[in-house]
């Protein structure tokens, strides 16, 4: 099933940018790069995720998103939720432009965390339309525009938002609504006007800020598979770089996971 493993994507962070957020109560230290982190579960695409550390490093000068490891490549074009743009803007539109004139590799942007504080006042309708028209129509190609919307965000009403994105990422912030993931799977298929999804996996409990059971992960992971192969959604996004270098047994699961895809 080697074109399954071809819809894996890896969430690749500065290193040790996590552990600076001390509610998340992450074990040990993190010195994986992205690129390292595609190397070692040995897949290729990559979503670079700007966060509060990169405040002022340039995609241009970005260290991390160099190299052979890579086959695809999303960046962000809102960051984290602490992350914050240069002075004068509320994105990295022309960063990310720039790059991807020159990369090809490059095939979309992500808005992360954008339901979060008054982002939502920032990122209205509106400017979601000329963001993603933008990236449509910039370059000799199209670039699409991601979503990241969370289990947290069931209740919120979002749909005005949402259908100006070509594709939702979805994530379960609290690994204990995993169990309802076939609910909000079909949630997060209504949100933008093709249905597409791509669902984000979590290998830590970053919402109750502890490691996340093996049954639940494994879980997870299982039903990704299924719909994969369904086609209920197109591909998943593990997070990520950022812990696979922890000594988490998410991580062994996930990585035996994927070598298993390949046999």
């Amino acid at each position: 099933m080697k074109n399954l493993k071809d819809k894996v994507w890896l969430l690749g962070e500065t290193p040790g940018s996590h552990h600076n957020v001390t509610e998340y109560n992450l074990p040990g230290v993190n010195k994986m790069t992205p690129m390292e982190g595609l190397e070692f579960l040995g897949i290729k695409n990559l979503c670079r995720m700007k966060m509060r550390v990169d405040m002022g490093l340039t995609y241009m000068e970005d260290p991390y998103i160099v190299g052979d490891a890579m086959d695809k490549c999303c960046l962000s074009l809102v960051g984290s939720g602490e992350w914050r743009p240069g002075s004068g803007k509320i994105d990295d539109m022309d960063e990310i432009l720039t790059v991807a004139k020159k990369d090809k590799r490059i095939v979309a942007a992500i808005n992360d965390d954008f339901m979060c504080g008054d982002r939502p006042l920032i990122f209205t309708p509106e400017v979601l339309r000329q963001q993603r028209e933008t990236l449509h129509n910039a370059l000799d190609r199209p670039l699409e525009l991601w979503s990241v919307y969370y289990d947290r965000d069931l209740e919120k009403d979002v749909f005005a938002q949402s259908k100006e994105f070509d594709v939702t990422t979805y994530w379960t912030w609290y690994s204990e609504n995993l169990r309802d993931l076939e609910k909000s799977l079909q949630w997060a298929r209504s949100l933008t006007k093709d249905g597409r999804v791509i669902l984000g996996v979590y290998t830590y409990d970053y919402g109750n800020g502890c490691p996340i059971s093996d049954d639940l992960m494994k879980f997870q992971l299982d039903f990704s598979y299924e719909k994969m192969l369904s086609g209920e959604i197109e591909g998943i996004m593990l997070n990520g770089s950022c812990n696979m270098d922890l000594g988490l047994s998410a991580t062994d699961i996930t990585k035996k996971w994927l070598d298993d895809m390949t046999e």
